[in-house]
């Protein structure tokens, strides 16, 4: 297990990572002129990561698969959310899906 002053460490530079590119983007926003062209691509890089973070969180824990159980709640809670269902909804109606998947021996 890594020690705790390396956490801490951890957490405090991407701390200063994001503040500065909070400051950043604030101080050249308004100085840093983009084509529609190139802000759709910032726009869809942004969402492209989104997902596949969101994908990875779907797909593993830790090292091994996360099982059908996850795979399919997810499933469920994006089928909810594309029929415009309030978002505490689709998280309690995805976690009771899923958890009823596994107590019936599905993982």
């Amino acid at each position: 297990m890594a020690s705790v002053s390396l956490i801490i460490g951890g957490i405090a530079v991407l701390s200063v990572g994001t503040y500065l590119m909070r400051f950043g983007s604030a101080k050249l926003g308004s100085r840093l002129a983009l084509s529609e062209h190139s802000q759709a691509l910032v726009s869809d890089a942004a969402t492209t990561l989104l997902f596949a973070v969101a994908m990875a969180a779907m797909l593993y824990e830790g090292d091994h698969f996360a099982g059908m159980a996850r795979v399919l709640g997810v499933v469920f809670a994006l089928f909810l959310a594309w029929r415009k269902i309030p978002l505490i909804v689709v998280i309690i109606s995805a976690a009771v899906v899923t958890a009823l998947l596994r107590l019936a021996g599905m993982h």
